[in-house]
């Protein structure tokens, strides 16, 4: 039953006061640690300053997870992409400059995937927060109410683990 609570505080984050916007932001930077390869210094750098930021960490995790499963499609799109970044005059010189740093070496910047990675994921961060703030607020004032007054959940009130589920919600949106 270890997983029922870190489930409510997901729904209870879903549904709860807290600004759209910080649920948003952490579907945005999620995307863009997605995109990122995570085998450099970049991305625990990015990753430790989203902990810092004031985001909804349960789904920055979640969605790191559903979007690292769907990088893979497009990848292919992003590589020729850094790739050509990369050969830019501007952006090579860059890149053998911090290279000569000790230590910055690792960032990868010299790696096209992580380049398009990176690009990419700046470019897209703000249409997919707006996306998501979008879909965050439709839930709350449409959906969240029809599925909580449906029959369906009302017999699974009456399922033993899904009981659980359903008080633990109650109980952390209760606290929060």
């Amino acid at each position: 039953m270890f997983f029922i609570k870190p489930i409510a505080k997901l729904i209870v984050a879903l549904n709860s006061n807290t600004k759209p916007g910080a649920v948003a932001a952490a579907v945005a930077v999620a995307f863009l640690l997605a995109l990122i390869p995570s085998i450099n210094l970049l991305w625990p750098a990015l990753f430790i300053i989203s902990l810092i930021a004031r985001l909804n960490w349960g789904f920055e995790f979640v969605f790191i997870a559903v979007f690292k499963l769907i990088v893979p499609l497009i990848d292919p799109l992003i590589e020729p992409m850094g790739w050509k970044i990369l050969q830019s005059d501007f952006v090579s010189v860059l890149v053998y400059r911090i290279s000569e740093i000790p230590g910055l070496t690792y960032l990868g910047l010299n790696d096209s995937l992580m380049i398009g990675g990176l690009i990419a994921g700046i470019a897209a961060w703000l249409p997919v927060f707006f996306l998501a703030r979008i879909l965050i607020v439709l839930f709350r004032e449409k959906i969240s109410p029809r599925i909580a007054r449906s029959k369906f959940i009302a017999a699974m009130k009456r399922a033993p683990i899904l009981g659980k589920l359903i008080l633990a919600v109650k109980q952390f949106s209760d606290v929060y």
